[in-house]
């Protein structure tokens, strides 16, 4: 065998020695790995749900006070519109009444001036004051309907809340009584809506003993 031969066999067998010993090495490199055990893998599970449970809950906290203040709000806003809706409400009435108010005052001169004719037709059986007599009448129960009440003044004590004295006159009648009637008043529910004009009865006024004699 020549030298080249020789030397190609013992690189041949170095290469083989080197390869064997890399196995080897990485062998006992893997086998020096130690698995973790069970007890260090439950822990880190547990951790790793502790974690877990721990985000849960903030996160559910967080959630639980989102709603709170969603539902403060909308409490807020029912309150708000219901106070809206009842002050609206109130509103409209307010407007109707004032309106009615306005409406009725304007028409109780028409009353007056019925009365006034009435008391003084030459002929009550006539049948044109019998037509008027009616339309008369259907117009008070219209307005009646409405809340309009009239004033019973004559005979009453003098109230100045509803009534409007014009003059004073001697009277056998208490002083201070509402002996004579010179517009009807009236009221409207319990507002006034036109004070009564009245005229009151005084005392006698005492003459003089000396005048007398």
């Amino acid at each position: 065998m020549s030298m080249e031969n020789e030397k190609t066999e013992l690189e041949k067998r170095f290469e083989q020695d080197k390869e064997s010993t890399a196995s080897d090495s990485e062998i006992i490199r893997r086998a020096s790995i130690v698995p973790p055990s069970q007890e260090e893998t439950m822990d880190q599970e547990t951790v790793s749900k502790s974690n877990s449970l721990d985000e849960f809950s903030k996160l559910f906290e967080e959630k639980t006070k989102e709603l709170e203040e969603l539902k403060d709000r909308y409490l807020r806003v029912c309150a708000d519109f219901d106070n809206y809706r009842k002050r609206t409400v109130r509103e409209i009435k307010e407007i109707r009444e004032i309106a009615t108010e306005h409406l009725i005052k304007e028409l109780l001169p028409v009353l007056d001036n019925f009365e006034r004719a009435l008391k003084h037709v030459p002929d009550p059986e006539d049948v044109f004051v019998s037509g008027i007599r009616m339309v008369f009448s259907q117009l008070k129960d219209i307005l009646m309907a409405r809340g309009l009440l009239p004033l019973e003044s004559v005979g009453q004590p003098f109230n100045p809340n509803v009534h409007d004295a014009l003059a004073q006159i001697e009277s056998e009648q208490p002083e201070g009584t509402v002996v004579q009637e010179y517009e009807k008043g009236y009221m409207l529910g319990k507002r006034v809506l036109r004070p009564a004009k009245v005229i009151v009865s005084k005392l006698p006024e005492q003459k003089d003993e000396n005048e007398v004699s």
